[in-house]
C-alpha cells in the first residue's frame, strides 16, 4: 500500500492568505495550471484509486491530476468522497487574513487556538485540534486496515490543517503544533506500510511539477 496524501491547488483565498476552513472556494486559474503540472507528474503512477474532501477545490484539484492519469483511467477507477477528509472549521475565522500579523486575527488567540487538548482559545463555530486528528485518524485507520487495498496506489486529496493533523501520529514532538507547516498546493506526503503492516511516512514534501512553471507559486509557512 501506498498512499499518497496531498494539499489541494490553489484558490483566490490562498493567494490573498485568507482563512478558507469549511468554506467553499473553487481553484483560481494558477491552481488549476498547477494541479494540471501535477497531474502531468504523476502521470506514470498507476493510481488505483482516490479519496478527497468534499470541498470544491479538494474535487477539483483530484480531477485535474486524475483526468492524466492514464492506469486510474482505463482501470475505471473511481473517486470516493469522505467527509473526514474537510479542512479544520474555524467558524468565525473564515475569510479573515491568515496572518496574525495583519491585524484581522489576534496572534495571541491564534496561538492559542493551536493547541492538542483543551485549547486556551476557541473561534466561535470552530473545530478543535484534537477533533481532527480524531476523524482524520479514523479515515487513514479505516484505509490501511482494508485487506483489498493492501497492494494499491491511493491519491488522497485534503487541505493544509487536516494533513498535519493527520500526520500527527508519525511524530513524538510534544510541541509539534507549535512549528506549523502547511503544505505547498499540491505537494504531497506519502505513507507507506512496513514489513510488520505499521504505517509510517516514507517520503515528505513531494512536489510533481517544476514550481517555476507556476506563476509565482503561493508557499504558506
Amino acid at each position: 500500500m501506498r498512499i499518497y496524501l496531498m494539499r489541494h491547488s490553489e484558490t483566490d483565498w490562498n493567494r490573498a492568505g485568507r482563512v478558507q476552513g469549511h468554506t467553499d472556494i473553487h481553484l483560481n486559474y494558477n491552481g488549476m495550471k498547477i494541479a494540471a503540472l501535477a497531474g502531468d507528474g504523476m502521470a506514470d503512477i498507476p493510481i488505483d484509486l482516490c479519496y478527497t474532501s468534499p470541498l470544491v477545490r479538494a474535487q477539483e484539484t483530484a480531477g485535474l491530476i486524475l483526468s492524466r492519469n492514464k492506469h486510474y483511467i482505463e482501470k475505471g477507477a473511481i473517486t470516493k468522497l469522505d467527509d473526514r477528509l474537510m479542512e479544520l472549521n474555524f467558524g468565525v475565522w473564515e475569510g479573515k487574513l491568515s496572518n496574525p500579523a495583519l491585524g484581522e486575527i489576534d496572534r495571541t488567540q491564534y496561538h492559542q487556538f493551536f493547541r492538542e487538548g483543551k485549547p486556551e482559545f476557541i473561534p466561535e463555530g470552530a473545530e478543535i485540534i484534537d477533533d481532527v486528528i480524531k476523524r482524520t485518524s479514523s479515515f487513514l485507520d479505516d484505509i490501511s486496515s482494508r485487506p483489498d487495498y493492501q497492494d494499491k496506489n491511493i491519491l488522497v486529496m485534503s487541505h493544509g490543517c487536516a494533513i498535519r493533523c493527520m500526520l500527527r501520529r508519525f511524530s513524538d514532538d510534544p510541541a509539534y503544533f507549535d512549528k506549523p507547516k502547511v503544505l505547498y498546493n499540491c505537494e504531497a506526503e506519502i505513507i507507506e506500510k512496513n514489513d510488520k503492516g505499521e504505517l509510517y511516512l516514507s517520503q515528505k514534501d513531494v512536489l510533481y511539477y517544476d514550481e517555476s512553471l507556476a506563476e509565482d507559486l503561493y508557499k504558506m509557512t
